[in-house]
């Protein structure tokens, strides 16, 4: 079987929804616009041709429905087929991991990935939103909303202060902000309109933060600054077989070794990180000593705090480079966010071989990991 390996990771930066750059752009014009981009930047890989283009996508509806992976192939010249995937917050990283089995099956040898979500111009749980009653008569809190989906997960772990919370989420724009002063995000990024992702606020203000009324509940303890902020954006990138990668000139690549998917009930859906990388490791037999950086899907700080507790990770190698909370939070387009920042963390430890996982929580109560290994190609 062949090896998958993901890389030439490349996105927009992340703005602001409502208020921000992106806000006037249709997210298929978004889309597009990066899609030329990476033809721009691998000549190579997108003159010998992909065998299908897969574009995770939260609400594929509007002017992000339609098949939008296959209307942007066609506009792009891309010359390839297109699928479009819905696993909400995860269906970007749905989108690799297609792709890389897809690979490792033999089904093709080259793969281009993406991930679009504006959450200016198409409503959280879709224009004509509807739910079910027979699905609430068996399970009450299937469309629950997610802030207080957070607010549960602070309720069953009540040791994970408002305060750590709040240390969390400032935490998370300092790191962000260093990690653009280090030059680590600029390689990732094309800069379509804006040069740097919109959120990020430093100095932190730790004072303003804690003044921050409840976001959800009157007595609540999640706020706006320890939630993800709505934002739109777009995350593309490669998946192809080794020998494909070393044919065109590619010096290293982030294999694809394995993914694994768990669920929780959807009023904690924050935990869905947690059976996810219990499953993998599971099915590996890996130790979460072995992995060397962990990138965690900021939703809220207090489901990475108590997943980071349940699972017994590591907080120092989660999210070094900031994580949503910080650098935003376009739901489709996330989970290819995570798998670029971990290549580049990888990448820059400099560890032929470095294991990383990029995991997220997802609405209806799930959780995805994927497990990735760094490898320089001789």
């Amino acid at each position: 079987m062949s090896k998958p390996f993901f890389t030439a990771g490349l996105r927009t930066p992340f703005a602001r929804a409502f208020k921000g750059d992106y806000k006037d752009i249709r997210p298929d014009d978004l889309l597009l616009e990066l899609i030329n981009a990476q033809k721009e930047k691998n000549k190579a890989l997108w003159a010998r041709g992909v065998s299908d283009f897969i574009v995770g996508c939260a609400y594929p509806e509007g002017e992000q429905g339609y098949n939008i992976a296959r209307m942007v192939s066609l506009g792009s010249g891309l010359n390839a087929p297109g699928l479009t995937v819905n696993r909400l917050c995860a269906s970007s990283l749905e989108a690799v991991a297609i792709a890389a089995l897809r690979v490792k099956a033999g089904w093709g040898d080259l793969y281009l990935t993406g991930g679009i979500e504006s959450m200016s111009r198409i409503p959280r749980g879709g224009a004509g939103f509807s739910p079910s009653e027979k699905v609430q008569q068996a399970s009450s809190e299937a469309y629950i909303q997610m802030g207080f989906t957070a607010e549960n997960v602070a309720k069953e772990f009540p040791t994970v202060s408002r305060a750590e919370q709040e240390k969390l989420a400032g935490k998370s724009h300092e790191l962000a902000d260093q990690a653009w002063k280090d030059g680590h995000y600029q390689q990732m990024i094309h800069p379509y309109l804006i040069e740097k992702d919109q959120f990020i606020r430093v100095p932190v203000n730790y004072e303003k933060i804690s003044s921050l009324p409840p976001a959800f509940k009157e007595d609540g303890v999640i706020t706006a600054a320890t939630s993800s902020p709505l934002t739109d954006g777009a995350t593309s990138g490669w998946v192809a077989s080794e020998e494909v990668l070393k044919e065109h000139g590619y010096q290293d690549g982030l294999e694809i070794e394995h993914a694994s998917w768990g669920h929780v009930a959807p009023e904690v859906m924050g935990m869905g990180p947690v059976p996810a990388v219990q499953n993998l490791i599971k099915e590996t037999g890996i130790s979460l000593d072995e992995i060397s950086a962990f990138e965690i899907n900021e939703a809220f700080a207090v489901q990475v705090l108590a997943s980071g507790s349940e699972l017994g990770l590591d907080m120092a190698k989660v999210n070094a480079w900031g994580g949503a909370m910080a650098l935003g939070h376009p739901l489709g387009a996330s989970g290819l966010r995570l798998v670029m920042t971990l290549h580049g963390r990888l990448r820059d430890l400099g560890e032929d071989g470095a294991r990383g996982i990029a995991t997220l929580c997802v609405g209806g109560g799930q959780g995805m990991a994927l497990l990735c290994r760094y490898k320089k190609f001789q």
